[in-house]
């Protein structure tokens, strides 16, 4: 079955989403993607934010306290899809850009100088 929907779980004074509705609202909002866990977390001051943002992409959403649905909204389902779309490709981009770096740190200082003598030419070969 075809995901459509977010769903936020309240914990304490927090609300989490987990896989690709961590990945929606990491690109929406920018709230930190949380790799090991695969979720975001956010304050319950922010929710209205959170529902706001949702509601103006037409993402349907539910939010859950416990095991109780205290609220839902319905949006269109293709945006799922086509948010998570755009928001796994940017999350791929981030990944390769935080790799290079942590490669640029390894760098001696002559390294790093011809590596951006190599980006300011302009010479991609």
């Amino acid at each position: 079955m075809k995901k459509s929907s977010i769903s936020l779980f309240k914990s304490g004074k927090f609300y989490n989403a987990f896989g690709d509705d961590g990945v929606i609202l990491h690109s929406l909002l920018g709230y930190k993607y949380v790799l090991p866990k695969q979720s975001v977390g956010f304050p319950e001051s922010a929710c209205q934010k959170v529902t706001h943002t949702l509601e103006e992409a037409k993402i349907s959403y539910e939010i859950f306290e416990k095991d109780n649905k205290v609220a839902e909204y319905k949006g269109l389902n293709k945006n799922y899809g086509l948010i998570l779309k755009s928001a796994l490709s940017a999350l791929e981009v981030e990944a390769r850009i935080n790799n290079l770096k942590k490669r640029i740190l390894e760098c001696s200082p002559e390294e790093l100088t011809k590596i951006i003598e190599f980006l300011e030419n302009g010479q991609f070969e």
